[in-house]
């Protein structure tokens, strides 16, 4: 004797209902929103954003922030400053008087003069853009 469940199965097997033949409108079927398919495209991407890009890229991001705000904030790359170099500035001022007072060119007395001066005046442009950059950092650190 069958049991009720294969009596219903046995029916379902047999009278198909054919919906193109029977001409039958499943008007809701065509009101979603999105096709299948392009739903499971979807879904798939924000799981891959959610489940793996996520936490690679904010370990990726985390890391360099970290990076830049110990060179940018905690100093752990000390450069020279202005500060440091206003005394050698100075001397350098005091070599090219004295060398005009002697009537003597100050390429003579100290060959590297002009380029001495001019890596101090580089460090002084390299640092105004250490500082705005640092300025940057902060503020899009606040933005994020």
């Amino acid at each position: 004797m069958k049991s009720r469940l294969d009596r219903v199965y046995d029916k379902l097997a047999t009278n198909k209902v054919d919906l193109k033949s029977q001409k039958v409108a499943l008007g809701l079927v065509d009101e979603l929103d999105y096709e299948f398919d392009y739903l499971q495209e979807e879904v798939g991407r924000l799981s891959y954003s959610v489940d793996e890009w996520f936490d690679e890229k904010f370990d990726v991001w985390f890391e360099i922030g970290r990076e830049i705000y110990s060179v940018y904030f905690q100093n752990s790359e000390t450069f020279l400053t202005p500060d440091d170099l206003v005394d050698d500035l100075e001397k350098l001022n005091s070599i090219k008087e004295k060398a005009e007072e002697l009537g003597i060119d100050v390429n003579e007395v100290y060959p590297n003069w002009e380029d001495h001066v001019r890596e101090i005046e580089y460090l002084q442009e390299l640092d105004q853009k250490f500082i705005m950059q640092q300025q940057q950092f902060r503020d899009e650190s606040k933005s994020v």
